[in-house]
């Protein structure tokens, strides 16, 4: 399974993920951040915010008056990744939308373990519900999402409110999720994409989760959780070239038996990570016009239907 012909040039510079332990974390962490810097980002409307002392980040198009809000949860193995190494992609995605984007700087291991980044971001997602009138948002116009990690958290936050039965979200939008830590499916075993190991993947999964019991968690595996009925409905997109392609699909396959409305489709060609590369890519460009329309289909269909 080759990469888009768009990008040929990571097939020259593929490689597996350097090591990652406590000496390289830190600068892995800065690589990051200056990968995210040297990203284009359109013109928005930027708020900071900071609601129960988590950093937060408001993004509103400038053309438009936003009807809907997405939550937006970076990824980054849960490990990496906050405001800033995800700031152009959070500002293409709310000119691209059409709709605001509110992103959580939630905490990462090992500094801090699971549960505490699920936490922060269930938090952040009720207090957008509460304060939706604030924010110039309809409280049933927010939904939830993430890409790798932050789509891990996303639809733990689903299965957290759901046990709780708060409020949910008006869909979920997970970009390549990460779903089963045990890393039990063909895809993770079989598939090597740009930059990520089989050894890669269980050191991140190890800073997440230093107690071997949660690995089984559904708040850490949601593939796992027993029961799926009731989520919100989900859009599920996931990478071709990517070890945790198959965690999606099952995913998708297992909410439409529980009832839950479901959209799954896979992008072909493109790697793990995809919303982090250079916009002007054409085949970049048309993944992150799909996603946008996705969103704003979804929020007139349910407005539609409310």
């Amino acid at each position: 399974m080759p990469l888009h012909p768009d990008l040929s040039a990571m097939n020259e510079s593929m490689g597996l993920a350097p090591e990652l332990n406590a000496d390289t974390l830190p600068v892995l962490r800065e690589q990051m951040r200056a990968a995210g810097d040297a990203l284009s980002r359109p013109r928005v409307l930027r708020e900071d915010l900071f609601p129960e002392g988590i950093p937060v980040r408001l993004y509103r198009p400038e053309s438009t008056t936003a009807e809907g809000l997405h939550v937006f949860i970076h990824g980054g193995a849960w490990v990496f990744g906050d405001l800033e190494t995800h700031d152009a992609v959070c500002a293409r995605l709310a000119h691209e939308s059409g709709q605001a984007v509110l992103a959580i700087g939630y905490r990462l291991a090992p500094e801090h373990p699971f549960p505490a980044g699920l936490e922060d971001c269930d938090t952040v997602l009720q207090w957008a519900m509460t304060h939706a009138a604030t924010l110039g948002i309809a409280a049933d116009r927010i939904s939830i999402g993430g890409e790798s990690a932050g789509a891990n958290l996303a639809a733990a936050v689903t299965l957290r409110r759901k046990a709780r039965n708060a409020p949910q979200p008006q869909y979920q939008l997970l970009v390549h999720p990460a779903l089963d830590m045990q890393l039990t499916s063909p895809s993770s075993r079989d598939v090597l994409g740009p930059g990520i190991s089989r050894e890669y993947c269980l050191a991140v999964r190890d800073l997440y989760l230093p107690d071997p019991a949660d690995i089984t968690s559904p708040l850490a595996s949601p593939l796992l959780a027993a029961d799926l009925s009731g989520l919100p409905p989900a859009i599920i997109l996931t990478a071709e070239v990517d070890p945790l392609r198959d965690d999606g699909q099952l995913y998708a396959e297992r909410l439409r038996v529980s009832g839950v409305e479901t959209r799954f489709q896979q992008l072909e060609g493109l790697p793990h990570g995809f919303m982090g590369l250079p916009f002007e890519t054409p085949v970049i460009a048309k993944a992150y016009r799909l996603m946008a329309s996705l969103m704003r289909r979804y929020n007139e269909h349910r407005r539609g239907t409310s």
